[in-house]
């Protein structure tokens, strides 16, 4: 079996570009993160695994989440095979000091 997954460069850029998307819509998963941000899904979900592994962001149980939390859900209940992801604290606190020291 070949590993199809390649080395993605977490950049501060590209770091904000994601946690942006999170404070805007919500709860997410990587395929509609990689369409709103016209990049390719299997990039997406290694950045997403670096966020998470980093404390940046959230697993949500999708099971639980309705439409409110996941903004770009056009479904009033989320699809339970999607993982989603949610901005944590930790997050939250890197864009308030990134954006406070522009």
């Amino acid at each position: 079996m070949r590993n199809l997954s390649r080395e993605i460069e977490l950049t501060d850029d590209l770091k904000m570009r994601i946690l942006r998307h999170f404070r805007k819509y919500g709860a997410d998963y990587a395929k509609s993160i990689g369409r709103d941000l016209e990049m390719n899904k299997r990039d997406v979900c290694e950045i997403l695994k670096k966020l998470f592994s980093e404390g940046y962001i959230e697993k949500r149980n999708s099971g639980m989440l309705k439409r409110k939390e996941a903004r770009l859900k056009k479904r009033v209940v989320t699809t339970p095979h999607h993982t989603y992801y949610v901005l944590s604290e930790k997050g939250r606190q890197f864009l308030r000091e990134e954006e406070g020291s522009k």
